[in-house]
């Protein structure tokens, strides 16, 4: 009926709409409990719509919103606690919004659903430069509650920093880029954020101050004078330090802050730092991941994870994740774990039984620092996937009883897998599911995919982290009714759907993938952009310049390489690739008519840049396939060399457009998500063999662990 997001559970058109409005008025009179400021929580609702002034008198042309802390009972609310704890009423009618809650988070949900029903209606009176029109609302009666109690999305903070990069995307905020991303989650009722924190700390450690993100050197490119400038680069948290003031404006939003950190895996600098503290690889071992984690048999290794998790609880966080490394062919060897941990058992085991004991350790140091501090856990995601009733037991029976579960499977498993963790578990200690889709997205240098179409022959890939599957995971965590769901969003510009997926679904809805995907588009830019955003979202097609034949490693998330019966396809996109452009910049256009749009236009500079590179890679494609069809020396060089000038290409957008682009070393293992860099090696390799650089440079740490490497 209405087009919101998420979808509210009851809603009944009155018929008509308020009369135009230039402001609102408050009214509190009937709010009879104490849930802070009131009116300043509105006027935050109403951050990106700054022409609405909140007046507390009764004014003409303004809406009066009456609040109410009495909830009406709702026979058709089939969740009552959550419909008490999160839910609200909103009763519109041509001059009042009547709005009822009991609690400070149903107030927020049901004032987030009221800023959503704003429409403006064109002319009006110029406020601070821009021009704030008069507004309507239509008329309505909603009656909103969750199905899902914990609604949260994991971003980064910190993503693999010092280790394969240094910082992307959300990893470059400050304050003021954060805040506003606070503000969009509480507009489509997000209420809790995971921050993942992978590498580097991006807070001070006083005590091992060698392990902050700060003072790290990189290239950047100057576009001034069109070079290379070598700076020392620090977090932004650092510079400038802010994470305990984002947390008290979360809190003031309704929303919970976690921490998202390894177990025993990228916990700062300390691995990069300190080699002689990593676990030992096996002798003459093919392994190169040795980098990322540290031996449990050293005491002063176990006092260093304890004072940096101290550290994270006393930044404010609400609750600590911590993600155990799914390496599972190797542990260290040196003679104490062995004798601890690996004699008689596999590695896969071997690393449980320690990470047991660190866990339990860790869980105290936080208790102890705040007994209201909560703790997760993603583990147990090394094969085999499916776990026997006697295992699940064991898992249960390892951990302590309080610690909740940021994974459950979800993929390559049947239905009944997850059924059976929620039974061993409960559905209270069920926080999340597999939903990586965007994690695995932000793994290909900043191209996008999102949906199988967008991708070479994606049925044909082992894996299968898609948008619908994050979907169908959601629907069987509603299913079921867990505590909770979260939604990775490693990459926030450019994949705006999967942030609404989490958000619509995790709300409740049932609504099928397909029919979400026109309705959520239409919902947030309207319905004169849906069908072009929506078919360029489908219609972009993606090749990874790593699925060239000449790309020597393998890449786990697109492992397809071109081959001659993939030509047709690139033509094919090749000829669509105008339209696709135009349809962008047509957007873009819209979105910069309107300041509440205008917070969207980044995604859409980054969906262009994208799609730029798209054309140059398919060029890249077809000449790769030229190089292989050659059939001597010679041609073979005028292939090589084709392609050495279209990856040049496509590393120039990639240069002119982002921070972080070249590859990361400290650690001893070369790495950068950008593929160019590895193309451009293995290219100089055919052509000058004399001088060949036989160092791999990887594509990006996170992939070290799905290769096994």
């Amino acid at each position: 009926m209405f087009d919101l997001l998420p979808a509210p559970k009851i809603e009944e058109d009155l018929g008509n709409s308020s009369l135009p409005f230039f402001r609102v008025g408050l009214d509190t009179s009937r709010v009879k409990h104490d849930h802070g400021d009131l009116s300043s929580l509105l006027r935050e609702m109403l951050w990106n719509h700054p022409g609405l002034p909140v007046d507390s008198r009764r004014e003409e042309k303004a809406l009066s919103i009456l609040l109410s802390d009495t909830l009406p009972n709702d026979a058709r609310a089939t969740n009552p606690p959550l419909y008490r704890a999160q839910g609200y009423t909103l009763e519109v009618s041509e001059g009042t919004a009547a709005l009822y809650f009991e609690t400070r988070d149903g107030c927020i949900h049901g004032m987030s659903t009221l800023v959503q029903l704003l429409q403006p209606e064109g002319d009006g009176l110029a406020i601070g430069g821009d021009v704030a029109g008069a507004y309507t609302v239509r008329c309505c009666r909603i009656v909103d509650w969750p199905s899902i109690e914990v609604r949260g999305i994991s971003p980064t903070f910190a993503w693999y920093a010092g280790y394969g990069r240094l910082g992307f995307d959300t990893q470059l905020w400050g304050y003021g880029e954060w805040a506003e991303f606070l503000h969009i989650c509480a507009d489509f009722k997000i209420n809790q954020l995971n921050l993942c924190m992978y590498g580097y700390w991006p807070f001070e450690l006083p005590e091992y101050p060698e392990t902050v993100l700060r003072g790290f050197p990189m290239r950047v490119w100057n576009p001034e004078s069109r070079n290379w400038v070598t700076i020392q680069y620090m977090h932004p948290n650092i510079a400038q330090p802010f994470l305990p003031r984002l947390i008290g404006l979360a809190h003031s939003l309704g929303i919970r802050m976690f921490a998202y950190i390894g177990l025993n895996s990228y916990n700062g600098g300390y691995a990069s730092e300190h080699r002689d503290k990593r676990m030992r690889l096996p002798p003459n071992s093919k392994y190169v991941n040795d980098f990322d984690t540290l031996c449990l048999s050293d005491p002063s290794t176990i006092a260093y994870l304890g004072k940096s998790v101290s550290a994270v609880v006393g930044l404010g966080f609400d609750g600590i994740v911590f993600e155990e490394s799914e390496e599972s062919l190797w542990f260290c060897t040196c003679p104490k774990c062995r004798t601890e941990y690996l004699d008689g058992r596999s590695p896969a085991e071997a690393k449980h039984r320690a990470n047991y004991r660190l866990l339990k350790s860790l869980h105290s140091v936080i208790k102890a620092a705040n007994p209201d501090c909560v703790v997760g856990l993603r583990a147990w995601r090394e094969p085999p996937l499916e776990k026997s009733q006697e295992y699940l037991q064991s898992m249960v029976s390892s951990i302590p009883s309080d610690v909740v579960l940021f994974w459950a499977p979800g993929l390559y498993v049947p239905p009944e897998e997850f059924a059976k963790w929620v039974e061993a578990f409960g559905r209270e200690r069920i926080w999340a599911r597999d939903t990586e889709s965007n994690g695995v997205s932000s793994c290909l240098g900043r191209l996008i995919r999102i949906f199988r179409s967008n991708g070479l022959r994606c049925d044909e890939e082992t894996n299968d982290q898609y948008l619908e599957e994050d979907v169908a995971q959601h629907l069987g965590s509603r299913e079921l009714g867990v505590k909770g769901i979260n939604g990775y969003l490693f990459e926030w510009y450019g994949f705006f759907i999967h942030f609404f997926a989490h958000a619509f679904y995790g709300w409740g809805s049932a609504m099928p993938a397909e029919e979400f995907y026109r309705y959520s588009i239409g919902a947030v830019f309207g319905p004169q952009s849906a069908d072009d955003i929506l078919y360029c979202l489908r219609s972009m097609f993606t090749i990874h310049e790593s699925q060239l034949e000449i790309f020597p490693t393998e890449f786990p998330f697109a492992r397809n390489k071109v081959e001659d019966r993939d030509e047709p396809r690139i033509r094919q996109a090749i000829d669509e690739w105008p339209d696709i452009l135009r349809r962008l910049e047509s957007v873009r256009s819209r979105l910069e008519e309107r300041p509440e749009t205008r917070i969207w236009l980044p995604h859409f500079n980054k969906l262009i840049v994208a799609h730029r590179r798209n054309r140059v890679i398919y060029d890249l494609a077809l000449a790769a396939l030229e190089y292989g069809r050659a059939k001597d020396a010679v041609e073979k060089r005028r292939w090589l060399l084709r392609m050495r000038d279209c990856n040049r290409g496509d590393f120039a957008l990639v240069r002119d457009n982002y921070f972080d682009v070249n590859p990361v070393s400290k650690t001893g293992t070369r790495s950068c998500m950008i593929p160019c860099h590895e193309l451009e090696r293995v290219i100089g390799n055919e052509l000058h063999p004399e001088s060949r650089d036989d160092v791999p440079i990887y594509l990006g740490v996170e992939a070290l662990g799905w290769l096994w490497l």
